[in-house]
């Protein structure tokens, strides 16, 4: 039969000395102990990342880039294919720019032929 853990039974000032505790106490204080420390050591990690300023790095991946689209990988690979998105790199992997992705969303989606001809034209 398995007994409850009682927290404030085993708190730092335990009612027995360690070796007078039964296996299934350790255990029981052991874990308590280390959740104790991961969930402290998961908060300040956190914070540590909330108080961080960091900017989205421009350069991602296909899986990145299907979440900033909205397209699925497949649909990805075939719009590179036919020059209908902008990529930094055609080949596997593919690399993308964020900000070119954002911008290129922004105006309609155009073919990566269009805003070259718009680009010489000065439109862009």
């Amino acid at each position: 039969m398995k007994t409850q853990f009682n927290e404030d039974r085993y708190e730092l000032g335990y009612d027995k000395p360690l070796w007078q505790l039964t296996m299934q106490e350790f255990i029981d204080i052991q874990k308590h102990e280390m959740t104790k420390l991961v969930k402290e050591m998961l908060n300040e990690a956190l914070n540590d990342i909330k108080s961080r300023d960091v900017p989205l790095e421009d350069t991602i991946d296909i899986e990145e880039a299907a979440l900033v689209t909205g397209l699925k990988p497949k649909s990805i690979y075939s719009k590179v294919c036919r020059l209908e998105i902008p990529s930094i790199t055609r080949g596997r992997p593919l690399v993308f720019s964020r900000a070119e992705l954002q911008n290129w969303m922004k105006i309609g989606r155009p073919t990566v032929a269009e805003m070259e001809f718009k680009r010489r034209k000065g439109l862009l």
